[in-house]
């Protein structure tokens, strides 16, 4: 695969076994007889050798990932925007390339598929169940059904109104006037109330910061 690092341009190739797994890899970086290309390609044979002996791919991820030098900056992979040097983009691909998931994302290294995802794969959103309401009566009935008004009708009773005031559990009628444009309680969350100048929750006891 070709990538680039801020201004450095780089292709690599992997030879694999037959089960997919790595087994080598070559490195050209900038020109042919540079310094920079000779010490790269010599990397590259220090990893094969070290992958064709048994070092997992996961040892060397851990080892040159988050390594920072020049160059530096901004690549063209998607998956991976920015990387701290040419060490670090080369091993966070072979990670996305050749090692599970459970394994990166001990590392914290995900494509950018994975990264979108509003739930990671394996990982659930909890329900938690409260009792909030719970110890609310319901609300009675205001409006009689048609069978209870033929009933009445039946016995000669007059249908009775609607009760549609609304009162609290101490017997007094709440007030009926909606604080629209009264602010949330930054505590509980609650419409607070107009009192005075100032507005204070009904719930906790906040104010809007008048003393």
């Amino acid at each position: 695969f070709e990538f680039r690092v801020a201004d450095c341009k780089g292709f690599a190739n992997i030879g694999e076994y037959a089960d997919g797994r790595p087994g080598e890899i070559f490195l050209t970086v900038s020109k042919q007889g540079s310094t920079l290309s000779g010490i790269m390609d010599a990397f590259a044979k220090s990893i094969s050798y070290g992958l064709q002996y048994g070092v997992p791919m996961r040892a060397f991820v851990e080892a040159f990932t988050n390594m920072r030098f020049e160059p530096a900056g901004m690549t063209d992979d998607p998956d991976i925007r920015f990387a701290s040097s040419i060490m670090d983009y080369l091993f966070r691909r072979l990670a996305l390339e050749y090692m599970t998931y459970e394994e990166r994302a001990e590392l914290g290294i995900f494509s950018i598929d994975e990264r979108l995802q509003p739930t990671l794969p394996g990982v659930e959103e909890s329900v938690v169940e409260t009792s909030n309401g719970s110890e609310l009566a319901p609300d009675p009935k205001s409006v009689p059904s048609v069978s209870e008004l033929q009933t009445q009708l039946d016995l000669g009773v007059a249908p009775e109104a609607p009760n549609n005031d609304v009162t609290n559990p101490g017997g007094t009628a709440r007030p009926s006037v909606r604080q629209s444009d009264a602010p949330m309680c930054m505590q509980c969350g609650v419409q607070m109330i107009r009192a005075g100048s100032c507005h204070a929750c009904p719930s906790c006891g906040s104010t809007s910061g008048c003393s």
